[in-house]
């Protein structure tokens, strides 16, 4: 059986549906070689998938997703491999928190003036540690304000929605300059959903390689075989790297299940591989410029690319 994997995953821990061990169970049950959580802003699910990993066999690496801009261009930002310990990648993603909080608050505030009553704690209660719009509009549907989670957007909390407050976003080079000061890969996501035409991709992705970035999310349920193969060719002309998954967040929130299908997307292990190897060669930059080489992180303690955490 030819070995998939999925590098586009999200847990409870940002607006997925499952916990980071239920994924990684749905995972096994799913035969995926591998997966990476990609959590929006934060990397408290990783520790937890890390070890389930381990556990069910299904090979983790860690990862993020954050949103940012360039040029008035909304861009998210997948990150591979990095150090999700490492201190300055922690500080930076306490400021997206704390940006978080603050556009937060003010669709509280919004809400609030439109008389409609809604407290932190009710948020909490449904999101868990990190509140976003999904879990607003979760609980605008429970509470009848809404036929359902899409009805709460188009009504409130999409752009132009009576209860909209801007997410003050990152610019792109300082997302992939932090990624790659964790030891990590910056990948950019899903393209199209930024520039459906594609019109703009090629002059940003452009600039983005001579920020840093590794590679191109290709590989995606609503690209079209037609918009694939224009960015294999673009990552081919630039020397990125290619990567792949399914931007799970749980089967009633999702269009394909986790590690696709064959009417949708399979991603193939090979691309992992050469993840890896990305990885790999910038580990050996590091031990020839420091006497003890970098942290990378994967689950599998039989890796090469796998270091247990030292004392």
């Amino acid at each position: 059986m030819t070995p998939f994997i999925d590098l586009h995953t999200h847990s409870t821990c940002s607006d997925g549906l499952l916990t980071p061990t239920a994924l990684l169970a749905l995972a096994a049950r799913r035969s995926l070689a591998a997966i990476a959580l990609t959590d929006h802003d934060t990397v408290a699910g990783l520790p937890e998938a890390l070890v389930h990993g381990t556990a069910t066999g299904v090979e983790v690496i860690t990862g993020i997703e954050i949103s940012s801009t360039l040029d008035g261009v909304s861009l998210h930002v997948l990150g591979y491999g990095f150090n999700h310990e490492h201190p300055g990648f922690l500080a930076f993603l306490e400021r997206l928190q704390q940006a978080r909080r603050n556009r937060n608050q003010g669709i509280l505030e919004r809400l609030h003036t439109l008389g409609i009553s809604i407290t932190s704690e009710e948020l909490a209660r449904i999101a868990g540690d990190q509140v976003g719009r999904p879990h607003f509009a979760r609980l605008l549907a429970q509470k009848g304000l809404a036929k359902n989670a899409q009805d709460a957007f188009s009504r409130y909390l999409k752009r132009g929605g009576s209860a909209f407050v801007e997410h003050v976003k990152p610019q792109a080079d300082e997302v992939i300059s932090r990624i790659a000061e964790a030891n990590g890969l910056a990948v950019l996501a899903h393209p199209a959903c930024s520039d459906p035409g594609l019109e703009k991709i090629p002059a940003l992705v452009a600039r983005l390689k001579d920020y840093g970035l590794a590679g191109l999310e290709a590989f995606y349920p609503t690209h079209s075989k037609k918009v694939c193969r224009f960015l294999q060719t673009l990552a081919a002309q630039h020397g990125l790297l290619l990567s792949g998954g399914t931007d799970y967040h749980g089967d009633t929130h999702s269009v394909t299940p986790l590690g696709g299908n064959t009417k949708t997307i399979r991603v193939p292990l090979q691309l992992l591989h050469d993840i890896k190897q990305r990885l790999s060669t910038i580990g050996a930059a590091h031990r020839q410029a420091a006497s003890s080489p970098p942290k990378t992180y994967f689950s599998r303690p039989d890796s090469p690319f796998f270091t247990k955490k030292r004392g």
